[in-house]
């Protein structure tokens, strides 16, 4: 079962035999000729646990795409893993993904590789400075934590919790909080407020490489920008910008410098939009196929669970917004 902290409820979640998102159990490495594949690589923005997978905006395209080939059979391969960046993602689409053969591979990264920008640690190209056990490794919560993250109760409660917490009416009410003020002060001293080059441009190696891999494998490429609940393009060094904001928005602020421990809130809203620029940089030098769901996707309460996270209807734009670009793609083939 799965949830994020704006679900209302939680979801099955289902995995087939070769650990992706899927109720299906019947997928096997000989591709049938009649089958069409579409693998997505990605984080829990894919991974999208907080919906079913039939409702998440991989499981959502693949039953949109099925409608234009009626005598094909649409597969979906939601390759998303929580928690993983593009370095983790190349070993993904390397080892995992590309021996089914998938006729399209959909690439969404972003947010999660700005979290390997630590001013305490030296950075390294294969994120190793963040990840300190082996590639895979998994450690299984104790007997409590399972039963609680099973228990809708307890999401609800803790739910509840967060959004006292962290409900605010003013930027200025958000920043006189003693919690938030002391932990603002003293990201002035510990956190960035900006993008280190080389954080950028081994961001942009592993797209290149991810490409590269599933170029390899002979299917079509498609990058998309990263969609986020706040606008990056805003002037967030305004103070004025905060006060404009909903209330849900303003809430999930500390949640977002929460996950993005390395960088000041411009910061990451300025790596949001470097990186985007960046993925729309290498579509156009790979020639792959591009969705800029950066800007498609509203940044309005309804579409998003939290910061980054997507309701139903966060999902279904998301699959309209690909869905095109797909068609395009396998058409050509």
């Amino acid at each position: 079962m799965g949830s994020h902290p704006g679900s209302n409820k939680k979801s099955l979640i289902f995995v087939d035999k070769y650990g992706f998102l899927d109720k299906d159990q019947t997928l096997e490495y000989d591709k049938p000729a009649n089958e069409i594949r579409i693998a997505t690589i990605g984080a829990s923005t894919t991974a999208n646990i907080s919906l079913p997978f039939n409702e998440n905006w991989p499981g959502l395209l693949g039953s949109l795409v099925q409608k234009h080939f009626p005598n094909k059979n649409i597969r979906v391969i939601n390759a998303g893993v929580n928690g993983f960046d593009t370095a983790q993602s190349i070993g993904n689409l390397a080892l995992r993904v590309m021996p089914f053969k998938p006729d399209v591979v959909i690439i969404y990264h972003a947010y999660n590789d700005l979290k390997a920008i630590r001013p305490n640690k030296t950075f390294r190209p294969d994120y190793s400075h963040i990840h300190t056990t082996p590639y895979g490794y998994y450690k299984k919560p104790n007997l409590i934590i399972r039963c609680l993250h099973n228990c809708m109760f307890y999401v609800r409660a803790r739910n509840k919790y967060r959004e006292y917490k962290n409900k605010t009416k003013t930027y200025d009410e958000l920043v006189n909080r003693r919690r938030l003020k002391e932990k603002l002060k003293k990201d002035l001293k510990e956190r960035l407020s900006y993008i280190p080059k080389e954080a950028e441009q081994t961001f942009e190696q592993h797209i290149h490489i991810l490409v590269s891999i599933a170029r390899a494998g002979n299917a079509k490429v498609i990058l998309s920008s990263f969609a986020s609940l706040h606008d990056p393009k805003l002037d967030w060094s305004n103070s004025k910008v905060f006060t404009k904001l909903s209330e849900f928005q303003k809430s999930t602020l500390y949640a977002l410098m929460h996950f993005t421990p390395g960088l000041t809130i411009k910061a990451i809203f300025d790596g949001f939009n470097e990186y985007n620029e960046a993925l729309r940089k290498i579509a156009n030098q790979e020639k792959t196929g591009w969705v800029d769901n950066a800007s498609l996707v509203p940044h309005e309460d309804a579409y998003f669970l939290d910061r980054v996270h997507f309701s139903r209807q966060g999902a279904r734009r998301m699959a309209e917004d690909f869905l095109p670009v797909v068609l395009e793609k396998l058409k050509k083939s």
